[in-house]
This record gives structure tokens, C-alpha cells and sequence, in this order.
């Protein structure tokens, strides 16, 4: 009886097979999954703003799809953003297509853990079947789990610096306007606030390392970087060497923290080798910057002297 049983199911099942090989027809979307499959942050706070990348990936990219979009979150829905849209287009040929979902944090929320879901589900694009297709509709779930605290985190993680070659520096008139070292870093703000490096240090030695010929720091604020984010930063320093070749070890502070130090080659060319603007006033020495303003000042404390003692002379002469 086992036997007979058995050879039914599997007389059926080749019938079935053999029927979707002739008439033609076709699995619309195989194989489908997400990563990573969550939305975790454990050190968000009061008007926070998170973003977080999940990419749709399916094994069968020959058909156009759709993924439809569900939140399932209660307590936070008002928080989520799918910034793609709540249906995204999967296009013919693409295996891996981005989803971004976006937190923002009330200004007046409790303090707490909130929890909740993101569904997807795939469809055929625009709803369209095509003739002798087989609609599977296939899903994946994201979960959300985030934590809001009373506590501000300002922290940073330096990821790739470079350092470009640049004009030495000049004089015009008395003046001497350095070189304008360009020290380039990729920062990620690992912290729950905006964040920059408070101050980035170089110490130039020859090019033996041994000898400390200059130190010099950047001018000026460096750009804040939103938490969560990824961003370029850079920090402009000016050097009086002349032109050569030399060692430079620098340090990237967060306060008084040095966050990253290491060391580069850095080359100095002759002026006006390169079409870079060098520095301009900011780059000036204190002396000569003074010896810039102080005539400035005097002559506009000579003219507010003047207009106030012409001033008075009007009044003396009404009086009289």
C-alpha cells in the first residue's frame, strides 16, 4: 500500500513538472534576503537623527520586482522614514538594490528601549504578471531595536588621512605668507552628537625623521559631522620650510584625547610650482598680522576723533 502510495505522489509530481516545462511557464523571483536584517542603536538620544543602509538582494535578478514596504512599529512609526519610498523598484538585471531607513528621535520621548518591525514582501513590478508566469511572493522581516539615552557621546573614529603636496611659502612686501599644508581625513562619528576633532598637530622633522625642524597646527574650526555619519574633514596648516622633502608625524585630537597618530612623507614645492592658493591673511604671523592692523586702527581712531571734535566745536559755537 506504502508503495503504491508512493509511486502516485511521484507519478504526480513529474506530471507536474513535465506541465511547467511544455506550457511555458515561470517562477517571477527566487531567493531573496536582506542584511543586515535589523535596525539596532543603542546610544541614540533626544532629536538624534539615525540612518541606516539594508540592502534587498534576490538570486534571480531576470525580472523586474517591486518590494513593498510594511512598518510594523506602534510606539515609534512617527519616527521611521524609508527614504527610498514605501515600494522600491527592483530593475531587470540588478541583484542588490539599497533600502535606507531613517530614525529621527523626538525631542520629548522617555528615555527607554523601543522595539519594532519593518516587512518586506516582493511583487512583480507594477503588479504585472506576464503571460504564463508563476507569482511568488517572497518577504523578509527587519527588526528594529533602539535605546534612547541621557547621555551625550562625542567620540570619533578616523577611518583614511592623506596629505597633498604643496607651495612653499612667499613674501610680498614685509609680509610672509606660509605654505598651506592640506591634510585630508575621513572621520566617522561614532558618538550621538556632532563632532569634529578639536585640533590636528603636525611635528616635521628632515628626512631622516630625527631632526624637529617645525610644529604647527591647524587654523581655523574644522566641520562638524552629524552622529552616525561618515564624512571628509579638512584641516589646513600653515609651514614656513622651504621647498624639500620631509617627515611628518601627526595627531588628531578629540579634546585632549589624541584619537590617531602616525607619520607621512610630505613634499614642499617651489612657489608657484603648483596652481594652489597658499594662505592669505589668517596664515600671517601675529607680528605681521599687527603690523597690518594696527595702521588700520590708527586711522579709524583718528577719524572718530576727528568727526567727534568737530562735533564738539558745533556745540561750543551754538552755546556762544
Amino acid at each position: 500500500m506504502f508503495f503504491v502510495r508512493s509511486y502516485k505522489f511521484a507519478v504526480a509530481t513529474l506530471f507536474a513538472l513535465l506541465c511547467l516545462v511544455f506550457l511555458g511557464a515561470e517562477v517571477v523571483h527566487a531567493g531573496f534576503g536582506i542584511t543586515p536584517p535589523y535596525v539596532r542603536n543603542t546610544s541614540l538620544t533626544r532629536n538624534s537623527v539615525y540612518e541606516q543602509q539594508i540592502l534587498l538582494v534576490r538570486g534571480d535578478p531576470d525580472n523586474a520586482l517591486d518590494a513593498e514596504i510594511t512598518v510594523d512599529a506602534p510606539e515609534i512609526e512617527d519616527w521611521l522614514e524609508i527614504v527610498e519610498g514605501s515600494r522600491i523598484p527592483m530593475p531587470e538585471g540588478v541583484r542588490k538594490v539599497p533600502m535606507t531607513v531613517r530614525v529621527t528621535v523626538p525631542d520629548d520621548v522617555d528615555f527607554g528601549q523601543y522595539k519594532g518591525k519593518i516587512r518586506i514582501k516582493t511583487l512583480p513590478a507594477g503588479d504585472n504578471l506576464k503571460k504564463g508566469q508563476v507569482n511568488i511572493s517572497l518577504g523578509a522581516q527587519v527588526d528594529i531595536d533602539l535605546i534612547i539615552i541621557d547621555k551625550e557621546i562625542k567620540d570619533f573614529r578616523v577611518r583614511k588621512i592623506s596629505v597633498a603636496d604643496l607651495n612653499e611659502g612667499h613674501k610680498k612686501a614685509w609680509l610672509y605668507f606660509p605654505g598651506r599644508i592640506v591634510f585630508k581625513m575621513s572621520v566617522e562619528n561614532i558618538g550621538n552628537v556632532d563632532v569634529a576633532p578639536s585640533k590636528v598637530v603636525f611635528r616635521i622633522y628632515d628626512r631622516t625623521g630625527t631632526v624637529l625642524l617645525e610644529e604647527t597646527k591647524n587654523t581655523g574650526h574644522l566641520k562638524k559631522i552629524k552622529p552616525f555619519a561618515t564624512a571628509d574633514i579638512v584641516a589646513e596648516l600653515p609651514t614656513r620650510l622651504p621647498a624639500g622633502g620631509y617627515i611628518a608625524r601627526y595627531q588628531i585630537y578629540n579634546d585632549d584625547e589624541v584619537k590617531q597618530e602616525g607619520e607621512l612623507n610630505m613634499t614642499i614645492l617651489p612657489y608657484g610650482t603648483l596652481p594652489l592658493a597658499g594662505y592669505g591673511f589668517i596664515g600671517l604671523s601675529f607680528m605681521h598680522k599687527l603690523s597690518v592692523l594696527l595702521p588700520i586702527f590708527m586711522f579709524m581712531i583718528a577719524v572718530l576723533y576727528t568727526i567727534w571734535f568737530r562735533q564738539q566745536r558745533k556745540k561750543v559755537r551754538g552755546e556762544n
